[in-house]
């Protein structure tokens, strides 16, 4: 077996995602070149800063970069501006080609066909994609390159996000796998889940299904912007973002777009309905249409205002009338006796056994957020840390959704979430008549499913 070390990469790709991977590595003493497309209508002799612009914005971005700390002089030294016409040979002795380019099948597969012209043959070829086919991308390569070829996808800001998603494809070579395992939790501070395959790996998956479930909800029974988003964020032990002020913050065209995408791509996922459900889907398309993006274009879920005394008010969006509504600060009486409680599993136990519209609103939420990562075993991984880890390390959740349940009484709520429309895999029922209550032992083993 090869001793493998990444000393050079290449990333191929200069946007937000692709100067923030080209940074990461670069704080961690790796060459980087980065490569990007040959300036518009520009020529081999023209000047770096006309034929390399893209590469060179990318650099600048970097430099730009203030979390967790800005780039050095010397960090920012390691990064080398290219394009792909010119500096194609730059690959030649690199160890790692990571291709950061759209979310296009066909422009990642052409591109893939010129670096497998370039690179070092044993050099590891990944793809940063959220949710595009690893199989897809790499179909008709040949073994040669599917050994070394997976998916690596980074969340958002790399510097910043724990969260490493890695896919191997049905060739990848498993001591590849385990050498970037080893590599981005040693080297680069990441934390890895395996994923398999399935569209949207982990992490987007359950955002997208997760929140379009609170979503549906929320428009099913009347509750606010603001009381959702005031529900689902540090009360159960999540972001302040909740759920749509993240979409603001995501792009509501991009989260539509996501849902659009997925929507076809799993069939044989009942919960795929929620994308489609007809009030949420004619809200997000109105968004769209009048323009309200979200933080990019000034309004979306919410408006931010000033009040007489100049200061900032988030106003949030009525979907009746699609009028913006002053803060309202509603109080719940649920919230109001359990809310200060400091554990947030004990938090959540007593905020679900309440009975007001935030409890129960709270409740079917839990009930089809850990129904759907059991149903979601072993399809889109097999290990039930990866699906906590990637909500904990990719969107900053205290909990995952089998350590809640844990939390809540795995037993005890099957009755009645199944009783509520909301089925409990098999795999689960086995446990818990194995004697098994809990699927996390007192040593912290998780169950093996």
């Amino acid at each position: 077996m090869m001793s493998r070390a990444i000393r050079k990469a290449a990333v191929l790709g200069s946007g937000t995602m692709g100067s923030g991977i080209a940074a990461l590595l670069a704080s961690v003493g790796v060459e980087v070149a980065l490569l990007d497309i040959p300036g518009k209508e520009s020529v081999p002799s023209d000047p770096p800063e006309v034929r390399s612009a893209a590469a060179l914005a990318g650099l600048e971005r970097a430099r730009a970069l203030k979390a967790p700390a800005p780039l050095t002089d010397a960090e920012l030294g390691r990064i080398r501006p290219g394009n792909f016409d010119d500096h194609s040979g730059w690959l030649a002795d690199v160890d790692w080609v990571i291709e950061v380019v759209v979310e296009r099948l066909d422009i990642k597969r052409a591109l893939l066909e010129r670096v497998v012209a370039a690179a070092n043959p044993v050099a590891i070829l990944s793809t940063n994609t959220s949710g595009l086919p690893i199989a897809s991308i790499s179909a008709g390569f040949g073994p040669q390159v599917g050994q070394h070829f997976l998916g690596t996808h980074f969340f958002n800001p790399p510097r910043v996000l724990k969260l490493l998603e890695l896919i191997p494809g049905a060739e990848t070579d498993p001591a590849i796998t385990a050498f970037l395992t080893a590599y981005a939790t040693n080297v680069l501070g990441k934390g890895v889940v395996l994923c398999n395959d399935t569209p949207n790996f982990i992490g987007n998956r359950f955002l997208t299904l997760v929140g379009a479930q609170a979503a549906a909800y929320a428009l099913d029974h009347g509750l606010t912007v603001e009381e959702v988003d005031a529900l689902t964020g540090p009360l159960i032990g999540r972001p302040r973002t909740g759920t749509f002020r993240l979409y603001d913050l995501i792009g509501i065209d991009v989260m539509s777009d996501i849902g659009r995408n997925l929507y076809p791509a799993i069939p044989n996922d009942p919960a795929r309905d929620l994308i489609q459900h007809p009030a949420a889907a004619a809200l997000f398309a109105r968004l769209v249409q009048e323009g309200r993006l979200g933080n990019k274009s000034g309004r979306g879920f919410y408006e931010v205002r000033k009040n007489a005394a100049g200061e900032k008010e988030f106003w949030t969006l009525d979907p009746a009338s699609f009028d913006y509504l002053p803060p309202a600060n509603s109080a719940f009486e649920s919230v109001r006796k359990h809310g200060a409680v400091e554990d947030t599993g004990t938090r959540l136990r007593l905020l679900l056994s309440e009975k007001d519209r935030a409890a129960r609103f709270l409740w079917h939420h839990h009930a089809f957020y850990l129904s759907y990562a059991s149903q979601r075993v072993p399809e889109i991984t097999g290990s039930l840390d990866a699906i906590d880890n990637a909500q904990k390390w990719g969107f900053n959740h205290a909990l995952g959704p089998f350590e809640i349940w844990d939390a809540l009484g795995v037993a005890e709520t099957i009755p009645a979430f199944e009783a509520a429309g909301y089925p409990v895999a098999a795999w689960v029922k086995t446990m818990v008549a194995s004697g098994r209550s809990t699927f996390y032992d007192a040593d912290g083993e998780v169950y093996k499913v």
